[in-house]
């Protein structure tokens, strides 16, 4: 029986309630928020897994409230809105989502992703073994990455890269293969989406991001994370 928290922020009555019903019906614990504000205020009072949030609310913007959102709660984070152009997909991925859906959705298959993502941060392992890279220390056993002793606040799914990475150090890995990780076979991210992710990566963990120590682009095929002096 599934036990995660889930937030919904959501100001139309009806789609909140479909969306309610179908978590429940998955058997997560449901909280909600009609406004930016309540929503704003319901990650530090519910502390959820998972949160479903719209764009357009009365008194905000879904995408400012998903940057507030990264400075306090590594939770998961996917979009439910009208908005389906592009370029505002990149916006939500660019300010910490893990997953984009389109209104109108269908509750079972969103149902679905919800409960691959949650199973994915559920399968993180439990050994506590810590890598060293150079001033990057990675403790594998809480997902945490340390630069010079200072903690990386990392996005989900740039977690989700760097540490596939690293259980394929050296290896070349290709776009299709990064993206099916992160996102999933059946997920809205393409190659630009994921090397918007890379950049942001390489500015976070590396010294000299123009000129990446770790994370090094092999043109025409993806990218491999290199461990050699």
């Amino acid at each position: 029986m599934a036990s995660e928290k889930i937030l919904i922020v959501e100001d139309d009555e009806d789609i909140m309630e479909v969306l309610a019903l179908s978590m429940k019906s998955a058997n997560y614990t449901v909280s909600q928020a009609t406004t930016f504000q309540e929503g704003w205020h319901g990650v530090s009072k519910y502390q959820p897994d998972l949160i479903l949030l719209d764009v357009n609310l009365p008194d905000g913007n879904g995408f400012q409230l998903a940057e507030k959102i990264r400075e306090i709660s590594d939770a998961i984070l996917i979009f439910v809105t009208v908005n389906h152009q592009i370029d505002e997909k990149l916006q939500g991925f660019e300010v910490g989502a893990d997953d984009y859906v389109t209104k109108p959705f269908i509750p079972r298959e969103l149902v679905a992703r919800v409960q691959a993502h949650l199973k994915r941060r559920a399968s993180a392992t439990k050994n506590e073994q810590i890598i060293t890279l150079g001033n990057l220390e990675v403790r594998l056993h809480d997902k945490m990455v340390y630069k010079e002793g200072q903690l990386i606040n990392l996005y989900t799914k740039e977690r989700q890269l760097l540490f596939y990475f690293l259980e394929n150090v050296n290896r070349v890995l290709s776009v299709e293969q990064l993206i099916n990780h992160a996102w999933g076979f059946d997920g809205t991210a393409d190659a630009k989406t994921l090397s918007v992710h890379m950049s942001t990566l390489r500015r976070k963990i590396e010294d000299n991001p123009s000129q990446p120590k770790y994370i090094q682009t092999v043109r025409g095929f993806g990218y491999i994370f290199s461990n050699k002096d």
